[in-house]
């Protein structure tokens, strides 16, 4: 099962989103491991402070721009990203800093985790202008909207998403928390939205 991610908190933030993300997917690759779980992380850059964070998990790989893609690597992210996808047989992108590459192939399932208002801090107001069009295109692409808690899918709700594809995952009251429920829960997730081929992955 391999699961493409876009990890810049995970390789980038030093705060609580980055340990959030970065938890996450430590617990994920090492309590799934014998289930075929491998994790494929994209990031535009990668902090030295957590160059060597993942270095213990044999099912965890990293991926950053080359070439000319390195100076432009926010294009890459956004636009570029969909034939790495390809070559690596990525079938589900999960999006933990809330989006997702633009035109991502139909034939890959889609997951974006939101953390509600207020947890996106940008430079300018044309940064937050930008921020929020990509979180729109987001909301409508992705086939699972994860919410880390009950407030957040309100939040959500209100903003027009489908609540068919909201999934909350996340310890009540303490919704930055990774606990082995939580980890499950997103498995699970993922499980059921590449259905057999997840099962196909798992012989």
């Amino acid at each position: 099962m391999l699961i493409g991610y876009e990890a810049n908190n995970a390789m980038r933030n030093s705060g609580e989103l980055g340990d959030y993300c970065r938890t996450l997917i430590e617990r994920l690759s090492s309590r799934h491991i014998r289930d075929g779980y491998h994790a494929l992380l994209f990031s535009t850059r990668m902090k030295s402070d957590w160059q060597d964070y993942f270095s213990g998990c044999s099912n965890v790989s990293t991926y950053l721009p080359v070439g000319g893609a390195r100076l432009l690597p926010e294009a890459w992210m956004r636009y570029r990203l969909n034939p790495w996808l390809k070559s690596e047989k990525v079938k589900l992108f999960h999006g933990l800093n809330e989006e997702l590459p633009y035109h991502i192939s139909r034939d890959i399932k889609t997951v974006i985790t939101y953390y509600g208002e207020g947890h996106h801090h940008g430079s300018s107001l044309l940064d937050m202008l930008l921020w929020k069009m990509r979180v729109r295109y987001a909301f409508g692409a992705a086939d699972a909207i994860i919410a880390v808690s009950d407030e957040v899918r309100n939040q959500l709700i209100e903003q027009g998403v489908n609540s068919d594809k909201i999934v909350v995952i996340g310890t009540p009251g303490r919704p930055f928390e990774v606990t082995d429920e939580v980890v499950d829960a997103h498995f699970r997730l993922y499980k059921s939205l590449l259905g057999d081929e997840a099962e196909n992955s798992l012989i």
